[in-house]
């Protein structure tokens, strides 16, 4: 079981929130839930300490680029793994990506495989 890596999860839909808060808590991470923008940036602001921080696929790529660079410059420097929507590209700021149709398990492997990778400087398509 993974250890209880911190990762900020971060949705427009509350229901899509709740169900990827419930997978990732049962994979043994700690989930810091976030609904939208705002709520993102003042739980980042308050405490940037995450190890990861998740981005739904629900969420325009523009709103996450922007939401990445707010995040950046109020020090919250964890890696981003973006969920994607199927025949979407791989967001150029997000340092890792996962295919949201999937499903759960991909998206725990992709996680996983995200917090092993550390903040290395290149994108895996995971």
């Amino acid at each position: 079981m993974p250890s209880k890596n911190r990762v900020l999860c971060i949705a427009y839909d509350a229901a899509l929130l709740h169900t990827r808060q419930v997978i990732l808590q049962d994979a043994g991470f700690a989930v810091t839930p976030a609904l939208g923008f705002a709520e993102a940036l003042e739980l980042c602001k308050g405490d940037p300490k995450f190890d990861l921080i998740l981005m739904g696929h629900v969420i325009p790529s523009k709103d996450k680029t922007a939401l990445i660079g707010t995040l950046r410059e109020h020090s919250c420097k964890a890696p981003v793994l973006s969920i994607r929507k199927r025949g979407d590209e791989p967001l150029p700021e997000a340092e890792f990506s996962v295919d949201a149709a999937e499903g759960p398990e991909a998206l725990v492997k992709a996680v996983q495989r995200a917090l092993a990778a550390g903040r290395f400087s290149f994108r895996l398509a995971i």
